[in-house]
């Protein structure tokens, strides 16, 4: 239990509510908001009011995730997806403590990474969140009673580095104290289907290029494959104007809404891999190793990716040929499944002035962009 762990005291601001501070919490929590009306938006009405009645039961976080959160991820999995399958190499599932994934959605990601945890007899990750997605003081409570810690994003560049060494000094001591770890291989999702590391994060991680610090993380890429992603026409639509317009706003309250019709949007299927336990490989003559460790650990990623018949659809129409995919031909009912998206995106998106083949070039870049990552790893 993190109540024992003293090493961990320091950065009581950042980290999960424990203890006294948890039990208080959750039940000020579940008094702040008719939980039933809003879980039933999500899930069947009855299954949310089961939910809240283990609730008014629930007192430490391990039960809560236990009794709670993971019977509402498995209804809200049910009710918008086509099934969830995972695989796992070698120590993975037994051994990882810091889970790297690439980042499409901050509620699903490491949510679907602990349900296989959980399955799998492990704890639930400790998760980082960005500063951000803050919003309110009961999101606040509430993350933070579901295992997360934050990351602080805002500051000048020299407080941004502080924070990211003091986030990078919590997943260490965190792993050490025997937890593990979810976070996101980069900041930010990726909007345009292309999953890159940042290298600074192996830097920091590393403690600027330590293999032994590294190695001690137990790190396992985990790479998050869905079939649709519920938020593709906000991000075609924000691509087509960052490139218009040479910058992008966000409107107030844009992040809830996409974190919300992530959550209730169709997914389709759904895969998860986990790869083997990822030891530090840079080559010590290299001035900046993190580079490299970087590229490896998307090669990891990208191979570990389910091939979608979309993507395969989505390459044609772009005229690429990456036959070498392996994946069976689409059905008739995958084709129109498609062509039905593909109209549906440019209704919504040729209201900002763009033409039809416009959003269509844009979305199928977006789609594709896993299938050309994977294709480019598999032939390094």
């Amino acid at each position: 239990m993190l109540e024992a762990d003293s090493s961990l005291e320091e950065f009581s601001d950042m980290a999960p509510l424990v203890g006294e501070e948890a039990a208080k919490a959750l039940n000020s929590l579940r008094l702040a908001r008719d939980w039933v009306h809003d879980l039933s938006r999500l899930i069947p009405e009855d299954v949310a009011a089961d939910l809240v009645e283990r609730w008014a039961h629930t007192t430490t976080v391990p039960r809560f995730q236990s009794d709670v959160v993971k019977p509402f991820l498995d209804a809200l999995m049910q009710a918008t997806t086509d099934g969830v399958t995972w695989s796992s190499e070698g120590e993975a599932l037994t051994n990882g403590k810091l889970f790297l994934s690439n980042h499409r959605d901050i509620v699903l990601d490491p949510s679907l990474v602990n349900v296989a945890l959980l399955e799998h007899g492990r704890e639930a990750s400790e998760i980082g969140i960005g500063s951000n997605l803050l919003g309110s003081p009961w999101v606040s409570d509430l993350v933070r009673l579901n295992r997360c810690f934050v990351v602080e994003r805002s500051g000048t560049p020299r407080e941004k580095l502080h924070h990211s060494l003091r986030t990078a000094a919590y997943i260490q001591a965190t792993v050490a104290a025997g937890h593990a770890v979810w976070l996101a291989h980069r900041e930010g999702r990726s909007k345009d289907g292309m999953d890159q590391t940042a290298p600074a994060l192996m830097r920091t991680l590393s403690s600027g290029g330590d293999a032994s610090v590294w190695d001690a993380l137990k790190v396992v890429p985990v790479s998050i494959s869905y079939e649709w992603d519920p938020c593709d026409a906000l991000k075609v639509r924000e691509l087509l104007l960052r490139e218009r317009d040479g910058a992008y706003t966000k409107q107030p309250g844009e992040d809830e809404t996409s974190m919300w019709m992530g959550l209730v949007g169709k997914k389709g299927r759904v895969n998860l891999h986990f790869s083997d336990v990822f030891a530090w490989e840079a080559d010590t003559d290299d001035r900046k190793p993190e580079r490299g460790m970087a590229q490896r650990l998307d090669e990891r990623l990208h191979t570990g990716m389910k091939v979608w018949p979309n993507q395969r659809l989505s390459a044609a129409w772009l005229g690429l040929d990456l036959a070498s995919s392996n994946a069976e031909a689409p059905t008739p009912e995958e084709v129109s499944r498609w062509e039905s998206r593909m109209a549906a995106i440019v209704e919504v998106v040729r209201a900002d002035g763009f033409s039809k083949e416009q959003v269509q070039r844009k979305w199928c870049e977006m789609v594709a962009g896993p299938l050309r990552s994977r294709e480019a790893a598999l032939r390094h």
